[in-house]
């Protein structure tokens, strides 16, 4: 289906839906009231100085009519009426205002006169107030014009010309106000960038749809699209090449499409399909398999070729269905689709919803987590495994818990996404480094830790800014802290998205606070990014340190990562130690320190100093042996 014919079939809706908005019916009728009261004014006025006092009477008569027929305008664009009940009235205000001009015209004996500048005012009104109507508005005032011309005296080559310069006009106004309201329309309703329907439109679709469904039955679904990592190519190629990429694939979608489906865009990078069958056989998974082809061919912009992909939501019309559930259930499919893999589709289930729902409860709490202090900052120590500092803690790193008050205990696998995602890691990150900073204040103040005791903490992707060194050098210096009394521990995810997380990482580096790359070997960098980072610790993931008593292969990795990190002159910190032989192998193969459940679990920050005495008696049991 083009987007011409798709035009064609939304006219009515589109009419419908911003007749209210480009023209306002209640204030085009108080403006038409004007108008004739004006138009009253000035007939008033044209009898009294330039009419003779004998001819006065049918033009005077006129302009008391159009008083009346603008204070009738008034009331109407008062009334609360039906849209239908209002088109009427101001119709056959329209219609009754055409009449009296020609017959006042008949009256004052004057072919061409004034009086007819009269229907020149009011025709075009009735274009705008529906299009329908406009033409036969216009024919009726070119009757009267005929009609009345024909009754009175005079040459019939005068007559002709004048209803011909009056009829000309009259056709050309109606056609010019036509278009005018077109455009507006079409603006209100219409993507500027790709001609699409925007969202309101569908919004007006989705509900005449849903309306026919329930009055004839059928099926009704909305599908939504977005596409994958489209910000990427703004960002990197401009916004000039991501439009024309946009443009691009708005025919290939519409090339998948039935000839009932309309495509509309919603803004950036998503779009949306309503599919809709009487027959109840409207097949959207189908028509979703069909879209993913999209994906199939690169396309070629500018003399570039990108590869883009979609996510896509599927939404089904049940009973109490609206625009706006079926789109909130689509954009939910949408997003677990985008969470399962890119180019892919989802069709929206209860399980969907049921995430939803929590999804939206997540956000909510943590946005009031902090002041009604459900977050709290618990530590696992570190211990050293080889060095002179061997058989003691020399650190914990910082792991933020947060218990709801109405969801109960909630991991940070599943809150800090949430917390990325709504844009709300910033302000918790920033209060995690305070509190910290005084944590670790209070212990050494008491004498619980000493000076070289570091605190890792965990920064996101989304912390890596230009603002970050100077956030962390502000902190350190209000609580009275070193810069090594800090540790940030960032993934190789995080590092290898680019931006600006090498810049920020160096001036952190340079300000003297200790960087750590976690869950190393489970991210994307390379050994040459690996040498390029200014990071002082390795830390092995826990799922590689877990295996390495049983699997060959993970205990290869391991050693590899030891290798590694004394060539580049780094530190190795292990992570989830669960068993006395890993920490022993760990110890032999020469890794630096070690932390896990075997040492200690996390504790908050008043339980930090005994558990630092548990894993260190524990570490003291730990005894060498050959690594098998």
């Amino acid at each position: 289906m083009g987007l011409t014919q798709m035009w064609r079939t939304l006219a009515p809706v589109a009419a419908a839906e911003v007749a209210d908005d480009v023209f306002a019916r209640r204030t085009l009728a108080r403006v038409l009231g004007l108008q004739y009261v004006l138009g009253g004014a000035l007939a008033a006025l044209f009898a009294l100085v330039v009419l003779p006092a004998a001819t006065r009477s049918p033009v005077l008569t006129c302009a008391v009519t159009a008083f009346a027929a603008g204070a009738v305008m008034e009331v109407v664009s008062l009334l609360r009426l039906s849209s239908r009940a209002f088109t009427v009235l101001s119709h056959a205000c329209i219609l009754s205002a055409q009449v009296v001009v020609a017959a006042a015209h008949v009256a004052a004996g004057e072919a061409g006169g004034p009086l007819m500048l009269f229907l020149l005012w009011t025709s075009p009104y009735a274009g705008i107030f529906s299009a329908r109507a406009r033409w036969l508005h216009v024919a009726a005032a070119c009757v009267a014009l005929v009609t009345a011309s024909a009754a009175l005296p005079g040459a019939f080559g005068t007559k002709v010309v004048s209803i011909a310069i009056f009829a000309a006009t009259l056709v050309i106004t109606s056609m010019l106000t036509a278009q005018m309201t077109t455009r507006l329309r079409r603006s209100a309703t219409q993507d500027p960038l790709t001609g699409l329907p925007n969202r309101r439109l569908l919004h007006a679709t989705v509900a005449a749809a849903l309306a026919r469904r329930a009055a004839r039955g059928g099926a009704v679904a909305v599908l939504l699209i977005d596409l994958d990592r489209f910000k990427h190519v703004n960002d990197t190629f401009g916004h000039e090449i991501g439009d024309a990429l946009l443009q691009q694939v708005v025919p290939r979608l519409m090339a998948q499409l039935g000839p009932a489906d309309v495509l509309a865009r919603l803004g950036g990078d998503e779009f949306a399909v309503v599919c809709e069958d009487s027959s109840g056989a409207v097949g959207p998974v189908q028509t979703a398999a069909r879209l993913t082809r999209v994906w199939a061919e690169p396309v070629l912009v500018d003399g570039r070729t990108l590869h883009v992909s979609g996510s896509i939501g599927v939404a089904l019309a049940g009973d109490g269905a609206t625009p706006r559930t079926l789109l909130r259930d689509a954009d939910a499919a949408m997003y677990e689709s985008k969470r399962r893999g890119p180019g892919a589709f989802q069709v929206f289930s209860t399980d969907i919803a049921a995430r939803t729902h929590r999804l939206l409860l997540l956000e909510q709490g943590l946005q009031r987590a902090v002041e009604r202090r459900e977050l709290a900052v618990h530590y696992q120590p570190v211990l050293a495994l080889t060095g002179p500092r061997a058989g003691h803690a020399v650190g914990a790193e910082a792991l933020l818990r947060w218990r709801s008050a109405e969801l109960g205990p909630v991991g940070p696998d599943e809150f800090i996404p949430v917390a990325e995602s709504a844009g709300l890691v910033n302000a918790l990150g920033d209060w995690v480094l305070d509190r910290v900073m005084t944590d670790l204040a209070g212990w050494r103040a008491r004498g619980q830790v000493d000076d070289d005791f570091q605190v890792a903490v965990n920064v996101s992707a989304h912390q890596l800014t230009p603002v970050l060194p100077g956030q962390v050098a502000g902190l350190l210096a209000r609580h009275g802290l070193g810069a090594r009394s800090v540790g940030l521990e960032v993934t190789e995810t995080a590092v290898v998205e680019g931006g600006t997380a090498p810049q920020v990482l160096a001036e952190l580096r340079d300000l003297g606070v200790s960087l750590l790359l976690d869950d190393f070997g489970t991210g994307y960098s390379s050994l040459s990014q690996l040498q390029e980072l200014p990071f002082d610790v390795v830390k092995v993931d826990r799922s590689f340190v877990a295996g390495m008593t049983r699997s060959a292969r993970d205990r290869a990795l391991v050693l590899a990562v030891l290798n590694l990190a004394e060539a580049l002159g780094m530190a190795v910190v292990a992570e989830g130690v669960e068993e006395r032989e890993q920490a022993e192998q760990l110890r032999v193969a020469g890794c630096s320190a070690a932390q896990g459940w075997y040492f200690a679990r996390a504790v908050p920050a008043a339980e930090l100093p005994a558990a630092l005495q548990q894993a260190v008696g524990e570490l003291a049991l730990t005894r060498p042996s050959t690594p098998t």
